[in-house]
């Protein structure tokens, strides 16, 4: 990467690595219309409390570049008259909005009787009409990732294990916390959760440092035992790093389980993009460098 520009509350890993690093605000430091987006149909007007050093929102940084990189005719003279652009179509401004408390719109049920669904036929679509005219498949179905015991059955001799990598932390968002202390004091250690019996079959005991390893990489974590799934199933912990150890990278490759999952353009999904962070084949077993037991 020639460049790299990062706006973050904290000196994350990525930031570290940075050109450029920009402060934002959240959302206790700007001045923003809550909620316009949900269906629940209430407004409030969410007040700046504070000014912390030189932060500013996301949505300043941007209209300020915008004009600077041939945009102009894009964007406002500043953010208040983005608050005032959201808030027109009521006839209200920023500056008389923030006097209320809230607004909820007229509540109208069963509009599909008298408009329809929000779909191109405006029926209630089973097959996509939309997918349909990109050319993909309108009904969903069950496709084999690409990487999966059906799919590869001589990496699965090898790798006899489905890792999945969407376990949340509490206290944790993605990457997001690690660094605050109360929050690591919760959740010290990255964990990865493996069924007794896959764990007395590996020599696993509760609490083992253990290695998982796909075809793309390894990484440590510590095994906990978790009933209730197929065996051959490992759930891991994604996004961990490291704030105690004292480089830019913070560790972020000792236990990321973005390690073991596949990222090229052809195992993604076709139509959506996703990438397969649920389905990489792997193995696992006790980390013996450090005893596996600590």
């Amino acid at each position: 990467v020639e460049f790299m520009a990062v706006a973050d509350f904290f000196m994350t890993p990525t930031a570290e690595l940075a050109d450029i690093v920009l402060p934002t605000a959240s959302w206790l430091e700007m001045d923003y219309v809550g909620d316009f987006w949900k269906r629940h149909g209430y407004i409030l007007p969410r007040r700046k409390v504070v000014q912390i050093g030189e932060c500013r929102s996301d949505h300043e940084m941007l209209n300020d570049l915008g004009p600077r990189i041939g945009q102009g005719e894009y964007w406002w003279k500043d953010f208040e008259q983005g608050l005032d652009y959201i808030l027109h179509p009521m006839g209200l401004t920023w500056k008389e909005f923030k006097k209320m408390d809230y607004i909820r719109g007229e509540v109208q049920y069963y509009k599909y009787k008298e408009r329809g669904f929000s779909t191109p036929t405006r029926k209630l679509e089973i097959a996509s009409t939309v997918l349909e005219k990109m050319g993909y498949d309108p009904l969903p179905q069950h496709r084999e990732p690409p990487e999966s015991p059906v799919s590869t059955p001589e990496v699965y001799k090898d790798y006899p294990y489905i890792c999945i990598t969407g376990v949340r932390p509490p206290g944790f968002f993605h990457s997001e916390n690690r660094q605050i202390k109360w929050t690591r004091e919760l959740h010290r250690d990255p964990i990865v959760e493996i069924h007794p019996d896959a764990a007395a079959k590996e020599g696993i005991q509760d609490g083992d440092w253990v290695v998982i390893e796909s075809r793309r990489g390894k990484i440590r974590q510590r095994a906990k035992l978790a009933a209730g799934r197929d065996p051959r199933i490992l759930s891991a912990q994604h996004a961990c790093w490291f704030p105690e150890i004292k480089d830019p990278g913070h560790g972020w490759d000792l236990s990321n389980a973005n390690i073991l999952t596949e990222d090229n353009l052809e195992g993604m999904d076709p139509a959506m993009g996703a990438s397969n962070l649920k389905t990489a084949l792997c193995k696992i077993y006790l980390e013996k460098a450090q005893g596996g037991r600590s």
